[in-house]
């Protein structure tokens, strides 16, 4: 039986995904969504000693585009919008 992190890094080997979408692809329960961002920075040094990079598309408010410079965001700075496009990660 694989761990979280393994199976986590197995879904994101060159697929483009969101915490949310690997929470359903794992079939985890959605409140489990911040145990995979905290694997997720946990993976970011797994993969990097692989000679791996862990990719991320940080997230976007999709009313102005502002572009976030961390992984979680829920309120646009420039224009006050909570429409925000999650962060999405993949590995190469």
């Amino acid at each position: 039986m694989k761990s979280l992190r393994e199976r986590i890094i197995d879904l994101l080997m060159d697929n483009s995904l969101t915490a949310k979408e690997i929470c359903n692809l794992l079939d985890l329960e959605p409140n489990r969504v911040k145990e995979v961002y905290s694997n997720i920075e946990k993976i970011a040094k797994i993969v990097r000693k692989k000679g791996l990079e862990l990719m991320v598309m940080y997230p976007r408010c999709k009313n102005c585009g502002f572009e976030f410079s961390k992984i979680k965001a829920s309120k646009c700075p420039r224009c006050k919008s909570e429409r925000i496009e999650d962060a999405r990660f993949m590995i190469r």
